[in-house]
C-alpha cells in the first residue's frame, strides 16, 4: 500500500499545476456548468469573472492548450506576477502631467490616469515575442523589434513624455505603409500614440494570416500590501488593461483577423472599478462570462464533487478506486454527513477549496494508506487556516489589514441574531466603514451565510443566493470554524 506522502493532489495554482504535472491537470480538469468556452471571442465575451480560486487561471490554460492543438499561437501574461515592484514606479513616471492640487480624492486621481498606450504598446511586443519564438519574422514583428532581455523592465523605451526612442531600421518600415517619421518624430523619439498606430497599420498588414489568443491573468491588488496611492494606481492599470482589450478585440474583429484578447477578473475588483468610473459599463457590462460553481441544498452530486473525484484518482501514477481510498462519511458528534454534504457545508464550492483540503490532509497525515474521517478531521485545523487566509486577501480588495484582527477577535459563536449582533461583536465601528456594504462583502465571499432557524434553512451566496435578508440570522461559515475556535461553540 502507498501512503498519502507519495500521491499527487494538484497545486492551489492551476498555472503551476498546468505547468508542473500537464497530465494531472489535464485529466483532472472539470467544466464549470456556468462557463460556455466557446463564447470567449473576439467579437463576443472577452471577460471571465470569478472568485478568487473558481479556476479562472485552469479555464484560460485548458482553453490554450486546446487552441494550440488547433493551431493558434497562444500567450498569458500575468499582471500581479510579471510587474514587478520597479515596473509600478517606471509606469507611474509617464503620468507626470497630473496636476494633484485640482484633484481632490481618490475618484478623481483614478479618473485622470491613462495607461492604454502604454498597455497597447506592452501586448504588441507580447505578440510579437510569440511570433519571434515560432519562428515567424515580418515587419510587424522588426517595428516592435520587443526587447528579450531575462532582466529588462516591461516599459522600457517609454519616456516620461509618453514617447519611444526610434531606431534606424523603423524609418523604412513605417514608409512601407505610406508614413513618413520625419515629419512626426521629435529629438529621435516618436510619440507612444504614433508608434501604436503604425503597429496597428502593420499587425493588420501582416498578421492577419495568424491565429492567436492572448490571455490576461491575475488582475488583482490588495489594500493589505499597499497605500492608498498605490491602490489607486493599481486599480487605473487594471481599468485600462480592459479598455485596451476591448479597444483591440474591436480592432482585430473589424479587420477579419483570429486575434482575440480574453481577461479574467474577480468580482471585488470589477466592482471597485464600476465604483470609481461611472463610464466603465461601456467596457465591463455585457462583455463577461461568470465562473461559478453553483452548489445547490440539495444531495445531488455536484461538480465540485466530481473534482474531488477526479484529483483523488489520479493523484497517484496508476488510477486508484475512490470509493476504496476515500471515507464515505463523516461525524460530528451526533450528527453524520456524507461526502457531497460535507463539501456543501465546509467549502466554498470552488476547485482550489478542493486542493487545499487535500493538501492539508496529506500534510497532517502523510504516513496515511487511504483518507478516512480521522485524516480528514485531522487536517481541519490547516485548512480553516489557508481558507480564512484567502478570505482576508479578497476582503484586502476593499478593506485594509485591521479587518482580520476584529474578525478573529469578535467573532466567539457560529450564529448571531441578525447582521447588527454581528456587526457589534466585531467591534469595527471605529474603522469608519459602511456597515451595509462590509456585511453585504462578507456575504458575497462566503465568509457568512443567511440562516432561519424555524425551518432549518440556510443561505450563501456561492449556493445562487444574491443578499441577506431582514430576517435572516448570521451563521459564520464552517470552514471557519476550526481557525475561529468556534467548532465546539
Amino acid at each position: 500500500m502507498t501512503t498519502l506522502s507519495e500521491h499527487y493532489f494538484g497545486e492551489l495554482e492551476a498555472f503551476d499545476e498546468a505547468k508542473l504535472n500537464e497530465v494531472f491537470f489535464d485529466k483532472t480538469f472539470v467544466v464549470p456548468s456556468s462557463l460556455s468556452m466557446d463564447s470567449l471571442r473576439n467579437n463576443r465575451k472577452f471577460i471571465i469573472v470569478g472568485r478568487k480560486g473558481a479556476g479562472k487561471t485552469a479555464v484560460q490554460m485548458r482553453l490554450s492548450e486546446q487552441l494550440r492543438n488547433k493551431g493558434y499561437f497562444t500567450h498569458s501574461f500575468r499582471f500581479f506576477y510579471d510587474l514587478r515592484s520597479d515596473d509600478y514606479a517606471e509606469i507611474s513616471k509617464t503620468q507626470s502631467e497630473i496636476s494633484y492640487s485640482n484633484v481632490t480624492n481618490q475618484r478623481s486621481i483614478f479618473l485622470h490616469y491613462d495607461f492604454r498606450d502604454i498597455w497597447e504598446r506592452v501586448f504588441f511586443q507580447k505578440i510579437a515575442n510569440t511570433l519571434i519564438d515560432n519562428g515567424h519574422n515580418n515587419l510587424f514583428t522588426s517595428f516592435v523589434e520587443p526587447k528579450n532581455s531575462f532582466f529588462s523592465n516591461i516599459f522600457d523605451g517609454i519616456s516620461r513624455s509618453l514617447t519611444v526612442k526610434l531606431l534606424p531600421q523603423m524609418g523604412p518600415i513605417a514608409a512601407e505603409i505610406g508614413i513618413d517619421l520625419s515629419k512626426i518624430e521629435r529629438s529621435g523619439e516618436i510619440s507612444l500614440k504614433s508608434f501604436n498606430k503604425i503597429c496597428r497599420s502593420l499587425f493588420a498588414k501582416h498578421c492577419v494570416q495568424f491565429q492567436f489568443y492572448f490571455f490576461v491573468d491575475e488582475l488583482v491588488f490588495s489594500r493589505l500590501d499597499a497605500k492608498e496611492d498605490e491602490i489607486t494606481l493599481r486599480a487605473a492599470m487594471v481599468r485600462d488593461i480592459i479598455r485596451t482589450i476591448w479597444e483591440l478585440n474591436a480592432f482585430s474583429y473589424s479587420e477579419r483577423m483570429e486575434f482575440h484578447f480574453i481577461c479574467s477578473i474577480r468580482p471585488e475588483v470589477r466592482n471597485l472599478i464600476n465604483d470609481l468610473d461611472s463610464e466603465s459599463g461601456k467596457y465591463l457590462d455585457g462583455k463577461d462570462v461568470e465562473l461559478n460553481w453553483i452548489m445547490k441544498s440539495s444531495n445531488e452530486r455536484s461538480l465540485i464533487h466530481d473534482v474531488l473525484i477526479k484529483k483523488v484518482e489520479y493523484s497517484y501514477l496508476k488510477p486508484i478506486s475512490f470509493h476504496k481510498f476515500f471515507t464515505k462519511t463523516i461525524s460530528f458528534g451526533s450528527k453524520t454527513y456524507n461526502i457531497e454534504q460535507f463539501l456543501r457545508d465546509n467549502t466554498w464550492g470552488r476547485p482550489r477549496d478542493v486542493v487545499r483540503l487535500l493538501i492539508a490532509i496529506q500534510k497532517k497525515s502523510p504516513n496515511a494508506e487511504r483518507i478516512s474521517e480521522d485524516e480528514i478531521k485531522a487536517a481541519l485545523d490547516e485548512y480553516s487556516r489557508m481558507s480564512l487566509k484567502e478570505l482576508v486577501d479578497e476582503l484586502g480588495v476593499t478593506f485594509g489589514h485591521q479587518i482580520i484582527d476584529a474578525i478573529k477577535s469578535g467573532v466567539r459563536r457560529k450564529t448571531y441574531k441578525d447582521a447588527d449582533s454581528f456587526w457589534k461583536a466585531i467591534n469595527i465601528g471605529k474603522l469608519n466603514l459602511n456597515k451595509d456594504r462590509f456585511i453585504k462583502e462578507l456575504f458575497n465571499l462566503g465568509l457568512i451565510g443567511g440562516y432561519i432557524p424555524e425551518s432549518g434553512s440556510y443561505y450563501w451566496a456561492h449556493r445562487g443566493e444574491t443578499y441577506l435578508k431582514p430576517d435572516h440570522h448570521i451563521f459564520v461559515h464552517a470552514g471557519l470554524w476550526n481557525e475561529l475556535s468556534i467548532r465546539s461553540s
